[in-house]
């Protein structure tokens, strides 16, 4: 009997079946539709093993049986097209069951079933080894399982970018081998190929996407990263909600400075600890991380208390090798996915809690809920707001005027970078410039303001109004950057602008952070003629060690400071003593945040050399600026 590619395919498949429930799975929708897959492609398998059981021995038989046995075989390989094409659909369509079109298909399919039931079928044997059928109700099935093949391909031509790349590849090729055995079975009944090649289809779906061992970290027998993407996708697909604590591990300090076997051996206390907790599905989503999802919230909150008892104890104390240590994770606790509006939008609430365990924090515990995730959307717009002012070019500078108690008159100004929305209406530096420091987009917006600071020094000849120079501010981002200076003497350059026209303000912070690569930055800026101002002194951690060690020529005390001296006697007493030091290093200071013309009078009568503050001006549009100066300093 031609039985035997058969019987090989039924072993296969049940040794895949084999490997896949013995393996813990994430329970997605597609591994459900392969599951079922399997089982159908088994049961056609057998029903073809059946049939020609059945036919070679149909002389002992009643017709009826060995016709209705074959029909129900060729009913199965429709129903396999099928389920390939539904297989493909939920892919495609990020579904938890089949779309609308799937679902006609199927009835569809039921249709063709009882056509194939309806129609006339024929069987051969010979007396040895060929044995096949034929008839209308085997045409019927050719054409059927052609259609479903041919849907499934062009479905994947027309959908496949909304596919995972290795699925459409599989189904893709699963497919062609099937066209390519139903044609040869087809012009050569003695070939009984279909039912095989329906097996290799499931076997290259079952290594190239469905083996469970693809989603388990082998290091402790958890779901790795890959499956808690996929779960947290399908949670929502469903439209169940889901909760979870995330427990880091990633920037414990003391987990940091344990040798690696220490280490090693503490982690995996902390996997048989964790294996132990009842009602959840854990993840290891990194190195040092693990996540805990629960269907319940009764039961996550019972898991929270069991997790932060245990880490109040100490790790390793049963051990030989290694002292005993206590270790505090961080925790990122999600009460309820509902905060978020989709399953991307977790995610990347999520990574943006991660990367903020990784900084050094005294906040242990993190919540993702609605007001953490607004934050998050209202960082996300604003960053798509600043991404898309620096393209359209709506970068803006204002200058806000500074005020010489000796000459007085106006001799320089800040210039504060300022973006404008689409309507016009002026976006206030608080909300972008800490999302442009954290991203880095600081350091172009700089260089921005930096051109637009010289073109606008250039092309209105600032010195006829008596505008000695301008300051522009340095971000700590770019103080790091070795090729602040020449890029910076290049736009001076372009715009043919003399160095003695330009101010740089530097932080303290700066000066910590990026010491090194700062000082050579400023001492190839001060050879070329620039001077420099250390900014927002008083704010912070004050050091007059910074104004020692800093080539600047400017102290600018901030307005805490300022208004603090009308506030305090200590800070009288402690702004004097330091306008004093700084007059005796030979140097200016400007008094920013004045608001008040009593203010302006004692800082006068003080000794303060540059007063800045809304008292004379707010941060004006260049052309605003140059009305003010030309008013205030020519008149």
């Amino acid at each position: 009997m031609n039985i035997q590619m058969q019987t090989g395919g039924v072993f296969i498949l049940l040794l895949l079946l084999y490997f896949y429930k013995r393996q813990d799975t994430v329970d997605l929708y597609t591994g459900k539709v392969f599951l079922r897959a399997l089982y159908i492609t088994l049961a056609c398998l057998i029903l073809d093993i059946l049939s020609i059981v059945l036919i070679v021995n149909q002389s002992h038989l009643p017709t009826w049986l060995v016709k209705a046995e074959c029909k129900a075989y060729l009913v199965s390989l429709v129903v396999t097209g099928y389920i390939a094409f539904a297989y493909a659909s939920a892919d495609i369509h990020h579904l938890v069951k089949s779309d609308t079109f799937t679902r006609w298909l199927g009835l569809a399919v039921i249709a063709v079933a009882v056509l194939i039931f309806a129609l006339p079928i024929s069987t051969y044997y010979n007396g040895q080894n060929i044995v096949y059928t034929y008839g209308w109700a085997c045409s019927a099935t050719y054409a059927g399982a052609l259609l479903l093949i041919m849907a499934t391909l062009i479905k994947i031509f027309l959908h496949g970018k909304a596919m995972n790349p290795k699925r459409r590849s599989a189904i893709r090729l699963w497919m062609i081998i099937w066209i390519a055995a139903a044609l040869t079975q087809f012009l050569n009944g003695r070939l009984l190929l279909v039912g095989f090649a329906s097996v290799l289809g499931i076997v290259i779906l079952f290594f190239e996407l469905e083996n469970p061992e693809i989603y388990i970290d082998r290091g402790t027998g958890f779901f790795n990263s890959y499956a808690f993407v996929a779960f947290i996708k399908q949670r929502y697909q469903m439209d169940h909600d889901c909760c979870g604590l995330l427990l880091s591990l990633e920037n414990v300090h003391i987990i940091n400075n344990m040798t690696p076997a220490k280490v090693e051996e503490a982690m995996a206390e902390i996997v048989r600890f964790v294996r132990r907790i009842p009602d959840v599905t854990v993840f290891k989503t990194d190195d040092r991380e693990f996540s805990l999802e629960f269907e319940e919230k009764e039961a996550l909150y019972r898991a929270c208390g069991i997790v932060y008892s245990r880490f109040q104890q100490y790790w390793l104390e049963n051990s030989t090798d290694a002292e005993p240590v206590l270790l505090q994770p961080h925790y990122i606790l999600i009460p309820s996915g509902k905060a978020a509006a989709s399953a991307e939008e977790m995610l990347s609430v999520l990574r943006y809690f991660r990367s903020r365990c990784a900084e050094p924090s005294e906040e242990t515990l993190l919540t993702v809920d609605e007001d953490s995730i607004k934050k998050r959307r209202e960082h996300d717009d604003m960053l798509s707001t600043l991404m898309r002012a620096i393209k359209e070019d709506r970068i803006e500078v204002f200058y806000q005027p500074i005020y010489s108690t000796k000459e007085k008159k106006f001799i320089s100004a800040e210039a504060l970078a300022r973006i404008r929305r689409e309507d016009g209406s002026i976006i206030p530096p608080g909300l972008f410039i800490p999302i442009a420091e954290e991203t880095g987009l600081i350091s172009e917006i700089g260089e921005i303001i930096f051109d637009k600071t010289c073109r606008f020094i250039k092309e209105h000849n600032l010195e006829d109004y008596g505008i000695q120079y301008i300051e522009a501010n340095l971000s700590v981002i770019q103080c790091d950057s070795e090729t602040l200076a020449s890029t910076y003497i290049s736009i001076m350059q372009k715009h043919h602008i003399a160095p003695k026209s330009i101010n740089l303000e530097i932080t303290e912070s700066a000066s910590i952070s990026t010491r090194k690569t700062l000082i050579e930055n400023m001492r190839r800026l001060l050879n070329y003629g620039v001077s420099f101002s250390l900014d927002d002194f008083g704010n912070g951690q004050s050091n007059l060690n910074y104004i020692v060690d800093m080539p600047v020529q400017i102290v600018k005390f901030d307005r805490d400071m300022t208004q603090a001296y009308f506030n305090s006697e200590k800070a009288q007493f402690i702004l004097r003593a330091t306008m004093n030091m700084i007059h005796d290093m030979h140097l200016k200071v400007v008094s920013e945040g004045v608001e008040t013309k009593e203010q302006l009078t004692v800082l006068e009568e003080l000794g303060i050399d540059y007063i800045q503050g809304y008292y004379f001006s707010k941060p004006l549009d260049a052309q605003s600026f140059l009305e003010f100066i030309k008013k205030e300093n020519c008149s």
